[in-house]
């Protein structure tokens, strides 16, 4: 049977070359969503700053943790399971610069943890770089 495998009539040749380079993390990634692994995460901006909301239905308050370092934004929380067991997930974004990382606000009600970043006052507004001719 593996002679079979090795030669060039192999039907599933383009197959298993597509398995090879395909992405695994997509799979893992998502079964961790579903499985309530890795909370589900909404990021939008808005006239103030970021808002991150995520899905922490049945993970205690008390139990998540937000950071912040080198513009990271880190989401870490425990979640215990039927049975006892528990489940640790992590989620971390990388911040744009022109936010206040250091004004950062996190609440948590009725499952979603959302979190504010604002925006930093005096952030640059867009404006028209002259170019030099050399």
């Amino acid at each position: 049977m593996r002679a079979y495998l090795n030669t060039l009539n192999n039907p599933w040749a383009a197959f298993d070359e597509l398995m090879n380079d395909f992405p695994l993390e997509f799979f893992n990634n998502a079964w961790r969503a579903r499985t309530g692994q890795h909370p589900r995460v909404n990021v939008w901006e808005s006239e103030k700053g970021l808002i991150v909301e995520a899905e922490v239905a049945g993970v205690d308050p008390d139990k998540l943790e937000v950071s912040v370092d080198a513009n990271v934004l880190t989401l870490r929380g425990e979640k215990e399971q039927s049975g006892g067991s528990r489940t640790e997930f992590q989620r971390s974004f990388n911040l744009p610069f022109g936010l206040d990382s250091e004004n950062i606000k996190a609440t948590a009600k009725n499952g979603v943890l959302t979190v504010s970043i604002p925006r930093k006052d005096g952030t640059a507004e867009k404006r028209k770089i002259a170019i030099e001719k050399l």
